[in-house]
């Protein structure tokens, strides 16, 4: 049976969706899979052992490009489709590829009509972790063999053979054999609440004043006021590798390092699911806190303010009298987090 998995927003969302290759592949060896992805989202999924083929769709791409795949779908003749997340147009097409059995979230008005195998799921609205709900949309489909199968407890990212050795040799070049690498990625994208930049400055420094640390700064041109902010803050042992590495790269390198600390945002769930040990920052709030989005992985640390939320759901931004609430995280909090993971694991893990 040929089967298409679509997942078509953001790098943290499409992380927490990878489990469900792996339990569809355990569940049922026989199934031809593909995947349908975010244009430049293609590295997180194109070395998963179990996949088939691949496919991008945009909501922004022009209706001569959306056309084209309806019919290459249409020749492909997938007997069903699952919905990670639900996008209207991307139903629609799919339903006129001739997908028979579509599964997914029913989460809008929408979905009741263009999914005929749909579970509710009220996202915006559930704290239940979103790698748990990607789970359970898989277990619909699989049904009994989905019950006997057990399922992944965590994200785990594959790499090609042009990134396998890329972060040993990140760590040849930096000279850190025997020393401790720590990625800080203080940018967020818009996905979380911010941390300030001095703070981020603060824990970066204060790390590289520990004996056997090295602390580098990551992320990519979105990220620069926060990394300008950041800069001056620095102290002269903390090394900048902003913009340096596109997606795949980045990927290679990210097991090079021992510690990742960042907010809510997709590089510290690629981190995790590389077997980095992560330090992540997260609001409090129901859909946004580490409950429902926290990171995945062996190693894996979430920090929250302590505050008390006023959030049933929703953070309530500016009109919370804890706004930014984030900065009640404070340097000492992510330092001792950090250590704390380094008291644990005494010895680097190589790169598997």
């Amino acid at each position: 049976m040929k089967i298409l998995v679509t997942r078509t927003d953001k790098l943290g969302d499409l992380v927490l969706s990878l489990p469900v290759f792996e339990y569809l592949r355990g569940a049922r060896p026989d199934l031809e899979i593909h995947a349908l992805v975010a244009p430049g989202n293609e590295p997180l999924v194109e070395n998963i052992p179990q996949l088939a083929g691949l496919w991008t769709w945009s909501v922004e791409d022009t209706p001569d490009t959306h056309e084209n795949l309806r019919q290459r779908l249409a020749k492909e003749g997938f007997a069903a489709v699952i919905m990670l997340q639900y996008r209207r147009e991307l139903a629609l097409l799919l339903r006129r590829a001739g997908i028979g059995r579509r599964y997914g979230p029913l989460s809008r008005f929408s979905s009741w009509f263009l999914l005929n195998r749909g579970s509710w799921q009220k996202r915006s609205l559930s704290p239940r972790h979103e790698m748990d709900q990607n789970l359970e949309l898989a277990r619909r489909f699989l049904g009994a063999a989905g019950r006997r199968t057990p399922r992944p407890q965590h994200a785990r990212i594959h790499l090609g053979p042009g990134q396998q050795g890329q972060g040993r040799q990140f760590r040849r070049e930096y000279q850190l054999e025997n020393e401790r690498a720590v990625f800080i990625h203080p940018g967020s994208g818009g996905s979380a609440l911010d941390w300030p930049p001095e703070r981020f400055a603060g824990v970066a420094n204060a790390l590289a004043a520990q004996d056997g640390f090295h602390v580098f700064i990551t992320g990519t041109a979105a990220d620069a006021q926060t990394i300008a902010e950041m800069h001056p803050l620095l102290d002269g042992r903390v090394r900048l590798l902003v913009g340096r590495y596109n997606l795949r790269d980045f990927l290679g390198v990210l097991p090079g390092a021992d510690y990742f600390v960042g907010p809510s945002t997709g590089p510290l769930h690629m981190a995790a699911a590389l077997g980095v040990a992560t330090v992540g920052l997260f609001p409090p709030a129901p859909t946004m806190g580490p409950g429902r989005w926290g990171a995945r992985g062996p190693h894996t640390r979430a920090i929250t303010p302590r505050v008390s939320c006023p959030a049933r759901r929703f953070c309530r931004g500016e009109r919370c009298h804890d706004f930014n609430c984030l900065e009640a995280i404070y340097e000492r909090d992510v330092l001792e987090a950090v250590l704390q993971l380094h008291r644990l694991h005494a010895v680097p893990e190589e790169e598997s």
